[in-house]
């Protein structure tokens, strides 16, 4: 009964002896946790703290800058800032109609051609020799010749020799015609019995050559904004002046840009025609309009203000 008793004693303070040990153990690591929970909980406030000071700082800094730019703003360089704003866009306004007024002036003094000085003089080396000149008139534009030729090919020469000397910018009219004596009345209508010579000749033809003088057309180009009460161009007319018979083109027609503001093309129209939505399409596509020198062309471009991509 004794070393039954003395066993379980023995087994009762071994089981005490583990029971405290483990007790202790798991104390220290209890006591562990608590440090690591205390360190990451400190850093925690530590770093809350700092956002919260640098927060403070950068709010006094800009309220400082705020207070800065409300006094300078403030100030007798700033005070009449936006009225000197208005008046200068005025100023441009004005500059700008003034500078297309200009612009079209000029493209009325282009658009008036100058006869050479010495076309009566190419004119009168270009007769053939079984011809005459009647009449002539030109114009700043045009040439038109009347006369008579033996000969019923000698107005195509005399052309031929016209365009040798870069007379005609295209191919003129020529109209031939065979004189009729029969519808004289009389002999003496006929035959001048009281000139020193006598035309024998009794076959012989009127002719008239009219071509057009143009070397150069001119191509006018006006910007307008699109969509606005009062017409407002968008800087001075552009003229092109363009050998008649070739191509010219305008490029990046698409897209403008005037004082800062960009615009886009919306409606075109030439000699106060509309161009039609197809070509107008492709025009768009293409970012050019081209076309061929015939004659004087006005070109309108109406453009809208351009929408900021989001």
């Amino acid at each position: 009964m004794a070393k039954a008793n003395g066993i379980n004693k023995k087994i009762l303070a071994k089981r005490d002896v583990n029971f405290f040990a483990e007790f202790t153990a798991n104390a220290a690591k209890a006591a562990r946790m608590l440090g690591y929970a205390v360190a990451v909980g400190v850093l925690v406030v530590f770093v809350v703290v700092a956002f919260i000071v640098a927060y403070i700082i950068r709010n006094t800094l800009i309220k400082g800058q705020i207070r800065d730019l409300e006094n300078l703003l403030a100030s007798p360089d700033y005070a009449s800032l936006e009225r000197d704003a208005e008046q200068l866009t005025e100023q441009l306004n004005e500059m700008s109609k003034y500078n297309y007024a200009l612009s079209q002036m000029r493209m009325n003094v282009d658009q008036i051609n100058a006869v050479p000085t010495d076309l009566p003089d190419v004119i009168g080396k270009c007769i053939p020799s079984d011809s005459y000149i009647s009449s002539y008139s030109i114009s700043s534009s045009y040439l038109t010749i009347n006369g008579y030729t033996f000969t019923y090919y000698s107005p195509v020469d005399m052309c031929n020799m016209l365009n040798q000397k870069d007379v005609f910018t295209a191919k003129p009219l020529i109209s031939t015609t065979r004189f009729d004596l029969l519808e004289k009345e009389k002999p003496e209508d006929i035959i001048d019995l009281t000139a020193e010579t006598v035309n024998g000749i009794n076959n012989y033809y009127t002719f008239t050559i009219a071509g057009t003088l143009i070397s150069n057309v001119h191509i006018s180009i006006t910007r307008y904004q699109d969509g606005v009460e009062t017409m407002a161009t968008l800087g001075a007319i552009e003229t092109l002046d363009v050998r008649a018979g070739d191509a010219y083109y305008i490029d990046n027609i698409s897209t403008y840009n005037y004082t800062g503001v960009d615009y886009t093309l919306s409606r075109i129209f030439v000699d106060g025609v509309e161009v039609d939505a197809t070509s107008f399409n492709q025009i768009v596509e293409n970012n050019r309009y081209a076309d061929i020198a015939t004659s004087n062309r006005d070109i309108k471009l109406y453009y809208t203000v351009a929408v900021p991509e989001e």
